[in-house]
């Protein structure tokens, strides 16, 4: 292992964690994780937004606001590559995307730990949710498997990968979108880059990484895409951590996260995030 580098938790423990590097591969890792029985103290907190549906700030409100944008256009994702059937997404949060789906017609269940974020979707929307993959049936069988920035955050990611090959139907559809360490503004924020978010974050992609996994496990890639929302949020986080105030804060992230978008078209560099999109291979 080579380490990489030191990084904050800004957002609810305030400790620091280190980054290393496989010297083999090359994948980039938090190490030493907290242990399992530790690591939940890190999402629960009133202000963890993904678990919960507050707005009590502007980072509040700026996370709902993007979030309900993005459910059409992650519907329109699914919808051109399965019209229909069943759908898993783990770490489903408050369970909005898999309602969403279950509005138009789609058979829906929901993997999430949190035990808050759990009890909002079954509450809410009467959707059946699980706390970990490993409760899901065996027998199921699903034609899309959705992971929206979850994969950074499982421990096991070759026993997750398995198991998600299991769980899909022949041919069936993989979405996994994941925080991306290639792009402008993660180099540009170094060790303040909000999508680092130790030690919720316990791993840290590339492109060629996540084409490694896919690869092993038995996925063929389809197409990669470029999220063009994620970097101006990003940004602001990051500018946050850096001192800035709110209303600045807002506006130079903003200006920020787009011309990271800008250099990710001139240059080809990934967007902060990126999301793949695979199928289960024939055998």
């Amino acid at each position: 292992m080579n380490p990489s580098l030191s990084v904050r938790d800004h957002s609810i423990s305030l400790e620091t964690f280190q980054l290393v590097d496989c010297a083999v591969c090359g994948l980039r890792f938090t190490n030493p994780r907290p242990i399992s029985s530790e690591l939940g103290k890190y999402y629960e907190a009133e202000h963890y937004i993904s678990h919960s549906n507050t707005s009590a700030t502007l980072q509040d409100k700026l996370y709902k606001l993007a979030r309900k944008w993005a459910l059409n256009s992650k519907y329109k994702i699914i919808h051109a590559l399965q019209p229909n059937g069943k759908v898993l997404d783990l770490g489903c949060g408050t369970g909005e995307f898999l309602a969403h789906l279950m509005s138009r017609g789609y058979l829906v269940q929901g993997v999430e730990p949190s035990t808050q974020a759990r009890a909002q979707v079954i509450a809410n929307f009467s959707i059946p949710v699980v706390p970990s993959i490993e409760l899901v049936p065996a027998q199921e069988q699903f034609q899309v498997v959705t992971l929206w920035h979850v994969l950074e955050h499982l421990p096991d990611l070759r026993g997750t990968f398995k198991r998600l090959f299991a769980l899909l139907a022949d041919r069936g559809v993989l979405v996994i979108a994941v925080p991306d360490r290639g792009s402008w503004d993660c180099a540009h924020y170094d060790t303040h880059w909000a999508a680092w978010d130790v030690p919720r974050h316990l791993t840290h992609f590339r492109q060629e990484d996540i084409r490694t996994l896919l690869h092993q496990h038995g996925f063929q890639l389809v197409e990669t895409k470029r999220m063009w929302m994620d970097a101006p949020y990003i940004s602001l986080l990051s500018e946050t951590y850096l001192g800035a105030r709110k209303p600045w804060a807002l506006l130079i992230g903003t200006v920020k996260g787009l011309w990271s978008n800008v250099m990710s078209v001139l240059s080809g560099r990934p967007t902060s995030s990126t999301l793949y999109i695979a199928r289960k291979a024939e055998l």
